[in-house]
């Protein structure tokens, strides 16, 4: 059988997701509250995206979550502080539809599954730098690996069949049980990332030129990675340091998505990384001062639009 896939948050992430399965024959649609991107999609022809060296026109549906058709698999790439609204209203099409959640941050698989049970949920991540250029248009480099694995922690057919699809669209996917220890990896790359990149208008090459930059990262990692232990988690801090150096040297231009939010004056999901390492601390009894700092200037930093809205006329 054919699966059927439909994008829950097609931003830029999601929104290569899709290009990707797209290109490799898949049914496909994007999903966002927003009907911005789908009239640009339709008026246009189809979605912009540049893999690599190359740009595609890709003709799929995209519409807002009302308006979804039927899917066999949602795949979830909404914020973390999102989850529950966007399950909570998922339209009749999609109510018995698989979820793979492969967002951002820390603890969303056990959020899915507590709202629509763990037999309907399978928990991932991806790296896959991708940016949204506009309405209709994104961009992402030839890179893309994913892990993942059905929530019960056992072998489900369904999630290998994705995992299958995956790989048939050029996303290296992995299914395995050991995608927690993976999960957390990624959650410590962008723990250390994300942040610095947001609060100094930079990116992974910003911090590259600057050795006091990239060492800043490396100890906010090296806190993160102290909480995971603590947590019984397995993350490699060896890959984790890696995949950092990696960055700033190979992507110096990459916005990171938390950038992004800021610049568009969305909110963050600074609660699902350095917020989670923070609380998850303070129950440990580890210090986290560089975490702490960091949630706390990224929460100011993204109430600031609000603020500045109430401003006096007269002023």
């Amino acid at each position: 059988m054919t699966l059927r896939y439909s994008i829950l948050g097609a931003g830029a992430m999601g929104s290569v997701f899709g290009a990707r399965l797209a290109l490799a024959g898949f049914p496909v649609e994007l999903l966002n509250r927003s009907p911005a991107h789908g009239n640009a999609i339709r008026a246009q022809g189809g979605l912009k995206a540049r893999i690599g060296d190359r740009q595609h026109l890709i003709p799929l549906s995209a519409v807002t979550v009302a308006e979804a058709g039927e899917a066999d698999v949602v795949i979830l790439f909404t914020k973390s502080f999102q989850i529950e609204q966007a399950l909570g209203h998922l339209p009749e099409s999609l109510q018995q539809a698989h979820v793979v959640t492969l967002q951002n941050g820390l603890g969303n698989g056990a959020r899915v599954a507590a709202l629509i049970g763990t037999e309907r949920t399978s928990e991932g991540l991806s790296m896959m730098p991708s940016e949204f250029l506009g309405p209709g248009e994104v961009a992402s480099s030839e890179a893309a690996q994913t892990w993942m694995y059905h929530a019960s922690g056992q072998p489900h057919a369904l999630t290998e069949q994705v995992g299958r699809d995956f790989n048939q669209a050029g996303i290296t996917t992995t299914v395995t049980p050991e995608v927690q220890q993976h999960i957390w990896q990624k959650a410590c790359f962008n723990i250390a990332m994300n942040a610095l990149c947001a609060l100094t208008a930079g990116s992974p090459g910003l911090l590259q030129q600057h050795p006091d930059g990239r060492a800043l990262a490396h100890e906010v990692a090296d806190e993160a990675l102290k909480v995971a232990a603590s947590a019984g988690a397995t993350p490699d801090p060896d890959k984790v340091h890696q995949l950092i150096d990696y960055a700033c040297a190979n992507h110096p231009w990459h916005k990171p998505s938390m950038r992004q939010d800021l610049e568009q004056a969305r909110m963050t999901e600074i609660d699902a990384l350095n917020g989670h390492i923070v609380t998850a601390a303070a129950q440990a009894g580890i210090p986290v001062p560089l975490n702490t700092l960091l949630t706390r200037l990224i929460r100011l930093r993204q109430a600031a639009p609000d603020f500045w809205a109430g401003q006096p006329a007269s002023h």
